[in-house]
């Protein structure tokens, strides 16, 4: 239970520190999230100037969404041990566990994919067909591994996990203390509503309260974590004593 426990802390402390330090950086350096709809015209200059910078926030982002899979998978631990494991617990964790596997597929372009494409769009020697054949690469991996998988289907698991979470743990006093299982029930579910995929990145918005709500459930998980650790053992807390018993 404490191994569940320190794991869970851990895995929730380094996943917030590590997305709220490359979102923030890369809102500043970048533009984002609003850069995703730009044309391959601006983002592909823009990237090339702080390529370095680019890819090492990506690649933060990257690692905050998969070193939160072991968190995933201690949680799912923790509540087992306080409501039993059934299906729905196997389905939130799934779904927990798929959506950082998903997200990566479209952090990745960043530090892989769109500093061949920079380099060839800026290519001084490159026809005008080429440079247009390049562009419209960008913008297809962009709209696919961006915006279908990553900021679309990504998000939406992580979402549905979240509020999964949320309610599974609602009177699991032995995972968190109510004021913060509350607040991450709401946080999720405001999260998840700005997922719909009719809206996201399409609305402006939208794209600002999902990704202002996005920010503050990985600050809400990285609390989580650190409340995790600062508990004194990995014991639930005892129920309290019947009534009848206490008036003897």
């Amino acid at each position: 239970m404490v191994s569940d426990r320190r794991t869970a802390a851990y895995s929730l402390i380094a996943s917030g520190t590590l997305a709220a330090v490359a979102s923030i950086g890369l809102a500043a350096r970048f533009g984002w999230p609003e850069i995703l709809d730009a044309p391959a015209a601006e983002v592909l200059p823009a990237f090339a100037e702080i390529a370095g910078t680019v890819q090492t926030l990506f690649l933060m982002q990257m690692a905050s969404s998969l070193v939160l899979v072991p968190g995933v998978i201690a949680l799912h631990l923790l509540l087992a041990r306080s409501r039993g494991t059934d299906a729905a617990l196997l389905t939130v964790t799934a779904f927990g566990v798929l959506a950082p596997v998903i997200q990566t597929l479209g952090w990745i372009r960043w530090p892989l994919v769109v500093p061949g494409l920079a380099d060839r769009y800026l290519d001084p020697s490159a026809s005008p067909a080429s440079t247009e054949a390049t562009a419209a690469t960008y913008e297809l991996i962009n709209a696919y591994a961006g915006g279908a998988l990553g900021e679309h289907l990504g998000w939406l698991l992580q979402g549905v996990w979240a509020v999964g979470l949320a309610l599974l743990a609602w009177r699991a006093a032995d995972v968190a203390p109510a004021w913060l299982r509350r607040t991450l029930a709401v946080l999720a579910v405001a999260w998840t509503v700005t997922l719909i995929p009719a809206g996201w990145l399409a609305d402006d918005t939208l794209t600002t309260i999902g990704t202002t709500t996005y920010s503050v459930w990985y600050l809400a998980l990285l609390v989580l974590g650190v409340t995790l650790l600062r508990s004194r053992s990995g014991e639930p807390t005892p129920a309290e004593p019947d009534a009848h018993l206490v008036a003897r």
